[in-house]
């Protein structure tokens, strides 16, 4: 099977986005992406520069696959509150043919539209699929950290949205896998807690960067893809492709 995880920084790159998601949809099993808007108006833009309806279209791109949506805020975008319906969050595009038993979220920070003055306090959920492939059990599972403007070291909300996140993971079913923009750096507490236990594939294969040349502050890591040891890593890259501020995450396991 094959997974990718990537936050497509909402459609801003739309054209390479949407070409890069359909090369890949023939292969690849699950989609895991953060920073999705969509609303139920005509708009296409939020926020300028942004895709107000990328969820949706992303699901006619992958008519094979399932979107599930995930929304932590209403009727906001990314400079603030908007007065038109708008929902920003997670989504997973899954294949029709694996046999899903359970979806949902938890969450990490907050709850829904507990978003304050600013993008500091934006809620963060934990979006999962839990499937059966040939007998075996898989809980995919992904996050969007907290972002403060500060930089992706250790706070006591990261912490404690690792321990959330690590509770979770501890109960959840079968052969495991988490992925996502943790806003965090590789050195932090908060990523060791979620490390415990798992394979940190961004550490086990080398990879220093997960941020495109379309990012331009130093730090360079951000996003992360970890496995329970029972998860068979075919392979696993980050390849420099320009659809986003991030790069895609590509896990081939079995």
């Amino acid at each position: 099977m094959k997974l990718v995880s990537l936050n497509i920084w909402a459609g801003r790159e739309y054209d390479a986005l949407l070409k890069y998601v359909k090369d890949q949809s023939s292969d690849t099993d699950i989609f895991c992406f953060q920073e999705v808007f969509d609303t139920p108006t005509d708009r296409t833009t939020v926020s300028e520069h942004y895709r107000a309806n990328i969820f949706s279209e992303l699901q006619k791109a992958l008519p094979d696959h399932t979107g599930y949506f995930a929304p932590v805020q209403d009727n906001c975008g990314f400079n603030g509150p908007v007065d038109y319906p708008i929902q920003w969050g997670l989504a997973m595009f899954v294949r029709r043919s694996l046999n899903v038993l359970d979806t949902g979220e938890v969450y990490l920070f907050g709850s829904r539209n507990s978003r304050k003055e600013d993008n500091t306090s934006m809620p963060r959920n934990l979006q999962y699929v839990h499937f059966d492939d040939d007998g075996k059990d898989y809980t995919v599972a992904q996050f969007h950290g907290l972002w403060n403007g500060r930089g992706k070291t250790d706070t006591e909300d990261r912490i404690e949205q690792s321990r959330k996140a690590k509770e979770f993971l501890d109960k959840a079913k079968g052969r495991k896998i988490v992925c996502g923009d943790f806003n965090l750096l590789p050195d932090t507490e908060s990523l060791s807690i979620l490390e415990d236990g798992l394979v940190n594939l961004i550490k086990t294969h080398g990879i220093t960067i997960t941020r495109s040349s379309l990012y331009q502050k130093p730090e360079k890591h951000a996003d992360y893809t970890l496995v329970s040891s029972d998860v068979n890593v075919e392979s696993f890259a980050v390849p420099q492709i320009e659809v986003s501020d991030h790069l895609p995450m590509e896990l081939q396991f079995s």
